[in-house]
């Protein structure tokens, strides 16, 4: 069932290229398109494979007790959930500025719908590929209208079981579009003990498809490992500075890391190789030398 992605700028996902390399940007950007902005190009600068980020209907994402609670933390930008919510959430005019930017870097930019109408919103700014967080895996009606987009989409698996996965893998397999499952642990910031790359193994055992990896660690040997297991994508929330205000900055990874995680995946991935158990052609000099043949 494995289907390669093709996406635009020469981008592929597949078990055989470079390893497609996520920043997550998601809120992270403080509700400021000059933040976003920044983020992009030091996503750019770093040389991963797409930007991302999240767009939903606070009203529709959230229960309106939710959103009426108090909320004065150190990380909030509003007296209420609501108030924090609606700050840090793009307008589609922002939404189209953003998207319109990365075009002009040639980076893709695409974006996890929380519900339909940002669902539509996306599709008006040729959204190129859909991510399903690990949030919506049981939610099928939402998945079943990003599938009838016919784009490619990743889903993330955190806090799901393996019958709530499955259902999600049979809706969108049912439209014969091309899927990355990814391993993901729904704790903010995961402990190590807690992670567990051996999902991504099983994962595509389970439902031959490519797979990867979407990480809330802190750090970055965990997700460049995740290679090792088979991963052709990896995940990871991007920020400038991990002391900035909000919530995810400090699971995310600032723009060294970011460039440090795409390094040593493509060098991970080049020592990655195949299964198969063969004399490999630069053993052979030394096979004759000390074998005779």
């Amino acid at each position: 069932m494995i289907k390669n992605i093709i996406l635009p700028y020469n981008k592929t996902i597949s078990e055989n290229s470079d390893p497609f390399i996520i920043a997550e940007i998601g809120s992270n950007h403080n509700g400021s398109i000059e933040i976003a902005k920044l983020l992009i190009d030091q996503a750019v600068d770093a040389g991963v494979s797409a930007v991302k980020f999240q767009v939903k209907e606070i009203e529709l994402a959230f229960t309106k007790e939710q959103l009426d609670k108090p909320y004065n933390g150190k990380n909030s930008f509003g007296n209420t959930y609501r108030e924090h919510k609606q700050a840090l959430e793009f307008s589609s005019d922002d939404l189209k500025t953003v998207f319109e930017y990365c075009k002009s870097k040639e980076i893709i930019c695409f974006a996890t719908p929380f519900d339909t109408i940002s669902l539509e919103k996306l599709e008006l700014l040729d959204n190129p590929i859909y991510k399903i967080s690990s949030f919506h895996v049981t939610d099928l009606d939402l998945i079943k209208a990003i599938c009838k987009t016919g784009k490619p989409i990743i889903m993330s698996t955190g806090m799901s079981t393996v019958e709530e996965i499955d259902k999600a893998f049979e809706l969108i397999t049912s439209y014969e579009i091309p899927l990355v499952v990814l391993h993901c642990v729904s704790s903010y910031p995961t402990e190590i003990s807690d992670i567990n790359l051996s999902v991504i193994s099983s994962l595509k055992e389970r439902y031959n498809c490519l797979v990867g990896y979407s990480g809330h660690e802190k750090g970055i040997v965990i997700c460049t490992q995740s290679i090792a297991y088979g991963a052709s994508v990896i995940e990871r929330h991007f920020t400038l500075d991990r002391t900035m205000k909000g919530t995810d900055h400090v699971m995310s990874v600032e723009p060294s890391g970011m460039s440090l995680i795409v390094k040593r995946s493509k060098y991970l991935k080049k020592a990655h190789g195949n299964p198969s158990i063969v004399v490999a052609d630069c053993e052979l000099t030394t096979r004759l030398k000390n074998r005779g043949y």
